[in-house]
């Protein structure tokens, strides 16, 4: 089976395999332009890779539930290969390139989806697990249930205005679609507030998302497509990058992740690129996100010239739920996988991304003066909708503990925590996190928890 490549549309390379090795070969009027992955540009010699699928075209397989769903539906078109999977859902998924089989279209004909309903109906899991179905044939990576479908009118949010819909082969979008799980209820809540602590201090990009009236759903916003939901952007996550599969996403450092990374960077944009790193691990440490794994950090551009780290994307509290609250940061530091990091986190910063101590604290302050904000809103959000309340309780409980293990302790006196709104709220004590024997065996959410620290 060959399967051809394209990107932005252009026909530019095919795939296939010969004996143990997969081979990705440029046809002969590739563009430079047109390369398929930043590790490899366009040559005349193909590019092979031993036993599986070349890193790139793994990285947005789909996972987990998904995956299940995929078998499920188009299991006689599936051999057990990767290859097959990519060629039943390659031609709809994120970023610049598809991939289908020999002589297919890029694109699915699937049944444009009102995103205004789905924010207000009762997203039960039946009725997700339903909406998964419908819109299967589509390459996105994650555990957490989650589809792409093209919406009846996209908008251009700047303009206010709808745009006309393309060729049914482009309705690609603009939007993902996450849905919560008996393991993380009201995920949508959860991941909503989350990413706004980053947010609102308007310090580097982060994904767009919308929350459903029944917390259940997250609509967010992709960074990759225009507003009729073309593709313009490549995406590539470190994990692909650092040639690891993505089952191996956990299997790595932020040290090795911050060299696979950086190496692509514009060298004019490298010191503004580092900085933006260094806020989206600061974040993750204060609301106890233990899943910012390898294929969470990543890298787009329309070229080699305007290379960049992505928004900020899945930000979530995971110590909310009791079965991952034992769950250390998925990347280890100076070789510490750990909370409470000290003075090694500080180290990284200064040596690794070149942001001096002053300005590391100053980070700090500024993203825990945005929780306990942000904090203020969660509860307030959760005053009238009592569902929600074990999970708002939960969160602020681990913001809490998340901003007292990155300040000074010395002058924890001085700084503004959550602990009076957590007493005026009525919240009572987090839940105890489940034993460790049990915590992530029966899940692929997180990688398998260290002592807790």
């Amino acid at each position: 089976m060959k399967l051809d490549v394209q990107v932005c549309g252009r026909l530019t390379a095919q795939l296939y395999r010969e004996r143990d090795e997969y081979i990705l070969k440029y046809l002969p009027l590739a563009s430079q332009a047109d390369f398929i992955s930043l590790s490899m540009p366009v040559r005349e010699e193909p590019w092979r890779w031993p036993r599986d699928l070349h890193p790139f075209f793994r990285q947005n397989l789909p996972e987990g539930y998904l995956l299940g769903v995929i078998r499920e539906e188009f299991g006689p078109l599936l051999d057990g290969t990767d290859l097959s999977l990519l060629a039943v859902v390659g031609g709809t998924g994120i970023g610049r390139v598809t991939v289908t089989p020999e002589g297919g279209t890029p694109g699915a004909d699937l049944e444009p989806l009102q995103i205004e309903d789905l924010l207000k109906a009762d997203n039960s899991s039946e009725h997700f697990a339903a909406l998964v179905r419908r819109y299967a044939r589509v390459s996105v990576s994650g555990v957490v249930p989650k589809f792409i479908a093209p919406e009846d009118t996209p908008c251009d949010a700047s303009l206010k205005t709808s745009i006309p819909l393309g060729k049914p082969t482009l309705r690609i979008g603009s939007h993902i679609i996450k849905g919560s799980d008996d393991h993380t209820p009201f995920l949508g809540f959860n991941e909503h507030f989350s990413m706004r602590v980053l947010e609102r201090l308007n310090v580097m990009p982060v994904a767009r998302t919308r929350m459903s009236d029944d917390g259940r759903v997250l609509i967010v916003e992709r960074f990759d497509v225009d507003a009729r939901g073309t593709p313009t952007h490549g995406l590539e996550d470190a994990c692909s990058l650092l040639g690891l599969p993505p089952h191996e996403k956990y299997a790595t450092t932020t040290e090795k992740v911050l060299n696979a990374t950086r190496a692509y960077l514009p060298a004019e944009h490298v010191r503004a690129q580092l900085h933006q790193l260094g806020w989206l691990l600061l974040t993750n440490y204060v609301i106890r996100n233990a899943d910012c794994h390898a294929k969470n950090i990543a890298l787009c551009y329309t070229s080699r010239a305007d290379v960049s780290y992505t928004p900020a994307y899945d930000i979530v509290t995971t110590q909310a739920y009791s079965r991952f609250a034992n769950s250390p940061p998925s990347l280890s530091v100076e070789g510490r996988q750990t909370w409470t990091a000290g003075k090694a986190l500080e180290r990284f910063f200064n040596a690794r991304l070149g942001i001096a101590p002053r300005q590391y604290l100053e980070m700090v302050e500024r993203l825990c003066e945005s929780a306990v904000s942000v904090g203020e809103e969660v509860i307030e959000a959760a005053k009238n909708e009592s569902h929600w309340q074990p999970v708002a309780r939960q969160m602020l409980h681990a913001w809490n503990e998340g901003m007292s293990s990155l300040r000074d302790p010395k002058r924890n006196a001085q700084y503004r925590g959550l602990n009076a709104a957590i007493a005026a709220s009525g919240f009572a004590e987090p839940a105890p996190p489940e034993p460790l024997g049990v915590t992530i065996g029966r899940s692929e959410l997180l990688a398998p928890p260290g002592r807790k620290r």
